[in-house]
């Protein structure tokens, strides 16, 4: 398998130990709920009776079963990710470094594209602002002035623009040396299971196999 098909099965790896996880935390799941009706208390001569109440998951999965099964997955996973950081290490780039530099790069770029967007402006606020004053007969009295609100960038659009298409062209190289990577760094690594379907049905797979 090739990168992208190694860290696909990686998700999905998680993506069945998480199930696992959310059925197993479920009380209703693990847990069984009987009520004893003691008839023979209330009135002599009547027969008491016990009764299941429990309220599990329509899957009905084996608990045992589904321990058993979070461990094996764990092991697939700890497998496959041992597999793919020996990929990685043979590769020419540092694949890490270079996903979380484009991650911060994209990030950025959109706050320059937000920047680079903006423009100087004013708006007249008319009668908001309020002065006082004494009159003729020295009184104070109040009256109402306008406010013209400039806002001015503070900064060089141009250059702003420039750095946005110099880190939008690093991002899209860098991309694509990623994405080449992807599919043409190969795992040496052959998993246990098959993990193409929806998480129940393979749940339900592994625990009858």
């Amino acid at each position: 398998m090739n990168l992208k098909e190694a860290f696909q099965a990686q998700n999905k790896l998680n993506s069945l130990m998480a199930y696992v996880v959310r059925y197993l935390n479920d009380e209703d799941n693990v847990m069984t709920v009987t009520e004893k009706h003691l008839r023979s208390k209330a009135l002599a001569g009547q027969q008491d009776e016990s009764v299941d109440v429990s309220e599990r998951s329509e899957e009905g999965f084996d608990v045992a079963g589904l321990l058993t099964i979070w461990q094996k997955l764990m092991k697939e996973k700890e497998s496959l990710g041992a597999a793919i950081g020996k990929a990685k290490a043979g590769m020419d780039f540092n694949l890490d470094a270079a996903v979380d530099a484009n991650k911060s790069k994209r990030m950025f770029l959109s706050t320059l594209q937000e920047m680079a967007g903006r423009k100087s402006s004013h708006r007249l606020q008319k009668g908001e602002g309020r002065g006082y004053v004494f009159n003729n007969d020295g009184n104070q009295t109040s009256y109402c002035y306008d406010i013209d609100r400039i806002m001015t960038i503070d900064y060089d659009r141009n250059k702003v623009r420039d750095l946005a298409k110099k880190l939008h062209s690093e991002a899209e190289e860098i991309s694509l040396k990623i994405d080449e990577a992807l599919l043409h760094t190969q795992v040496d690594y052959q998993l246990e299971f098959d993990l193409s379907g929806e998480d129940r049905l393979i749940i339900e797979e592994m625990l009858e196999s």
